[in-house]
């Protein structure tokens, strides 16, 4: 039972010290860094939906006549079609990030 307890603790210790390293490596605890959480739950966006969050979205194909890959949407614009798939194809947010001309220091006067 104390061994049991003891490897018990020592997983969370490597977990934690796992998580910690990644943060540090991928830079994900810069200050300013906008992530969201994307889960299998992640909500999907068909052509026509308007994109709410300027971000990196990964693009599911029908049929699978391409993998998925990642594109930059930005806010305001709607989905696009596939030239070859049409209206199934979806998206799904990867990660939000700012369109530079959206952001305050960078904004383009008019």
């Amino acid at each position: 039972m104390r061994r049991l307890r003891t490897l018990t603790a020592l997983s969370r210790l490597l977990t934690a010290d796992f998580v910690t390293l990644r943060v540090e490596q991928e830079g994900l605890n810069r200050p300013g860094r906008n992530l969201r959480s994307t889960g299998s739950a992640a909500k999907s966006y068909k052509p026509g939906d308007t994109v709410r969050q300027s971000g990196i979205y990964e693009v599911v194909h029908d049929r699978a006549h391409r993998d998925a890959h990642e594109v930059v949407m930005i806010s305001g614009d709607a989905f696009p079609n596939c030239e070859t798939c049409d209206q199934n194809v979806r998206f799904r947010l990867v990660r939000t990030a700012p369109y530079i001309f959206q952001d305050q220091d960078f904004e383009e006067e008019k």
